[in-house]
């Protein structure tokens, strides 16, 4: 069997093949028309060299317990980097890399919800609805669940999303790009970026990340990772969509096999995570534990000790 390089797209209808779906079913989960659809598995079954579904679904099965059986056994054989934090990111995800750290970067960080306290800015029932959609968002880009923009998208919270706070909808074009949800991501991209008098638009920065993302993800073209790049260590603007590039630039190394500008990456995200914390407690907040001893047993009485007898 060869190893056909797959890209996003092709690697998602294999997933929904193996899974027992249908051209139909596939098509609706990846936002196509089954005709368009029937044609795309035509030619995934013409480039990994297959006569139909049931010869995909074992080409697809095979290759991913190939590709197991090859890292489990690199994995054993290779040494550490020194990089513990790099080589869990790449082990895992970022996510379970940054654990509690995650909190302090990204849309509505932690910083935010304290900035705006500081501030005398009331966080009202909406804002906390908009901020906690973000942050799953967030974390799903971090952990690269791109299912899980999916299927927000097909909730019709897409929608509600661009029309609500566009730029937290970059975040939403971000997991179906990656995901290779390619029309629901056209489709919602283009509201995004539509600049049509009384239409709410994206930044031009957050335009330019989607631009970078849409028109070369699947391909890693170099231009397109050097606009991501950019965006990544910009300075100035809001520090979430810099921490949002952050994650796509790993996510894009990643899977590039670049493991080196992986671990360089996901250490500049642990960095902003760091440099927020220290930020919080100038400010007086204490986000994590600080030296605290190991409580004692609270003393049991009458009615629990009573408990304990019986």
């Amino acid at each position: 069997m060869k190893d056909t390089a797959i890209d996003a797209k092709n690697q998602r209808m294999l997933e929904l093949l193996a899974q027992g779906g249908t051209s139909r079913v596939i098509a609706r989960q990846m936002g196509y028309q089954e005709g368009t659809m029937r044609v795309y598995l035509h030619n995934l079954y013409r480039r990994i060299g297959v006569a139909n579904k049931t010869e995909a679904v074992v080409w697809y099965l095979n290759r991913e317990r190939s590709r197991d059986d090859v890292k489990a056994v690199q994995s054993a054989q290779k040494p550490g980097s020194g990089d513990l934090f790099g080589d869990m990111a790449l082990e895992e995800d970022l996510l379970g890399a940054l654990g509690v750290m995650s909190h302090f970067v990204g849309p509505y960080s932690r910083v935010w919800e304290v900035g705006q306290r500081l501030a005398g800015t009331e966080i009202d029932a909406r804002a906390n609805e908009r901020r906690a959609r973000a942050r799953m968002l967030w974390r799903a880009l971090l952990k690269g669940d791109w299912a899980y923009g999916k299927r927000m998208y097909d909730t019709d919270l897409g929608a509600a999303i661009s029309l609500d706070a566009p730029s937290d909808a970059v975040l939403l074009v971000s997991l179906l790009i990656a995901g290779g949800y390619s029309l629901a991501a056209d489709r919602l991209a283009s509201q995004l970026t539509d600049k049509r008098k009384g239409n709410r638009s994206v930044s031009v920065r957050e335009a330019n990340l989607i631009r970078a993302l849409r028109d070369t993800f699947h391909g890693q073209d170099a231009t397109a990772l050097s606009a991501r790049h950019k965006l990544a260590g910009e300075k100035g603007g809001a520090g979430g969509l810099r921490q949002v590039a952050m994650a796509l630039l790993f996510h894009a190394y990643k899977a590039r096999g670049d493991e080196t500008r992986a671990r360089q990456t996901a250490n500049a995200v642990w960095n902003e995570a760091e440099a927020a914390r220290k930020d919080l407690h100038a400010m007086g907040e204490r986000t994590l534990g600080g030296e605290t001893p190991v409580p004692s047993p609270a003393r049991a009485g009458t009615r629990e000790k009573a408990a304990v007898a019986r």
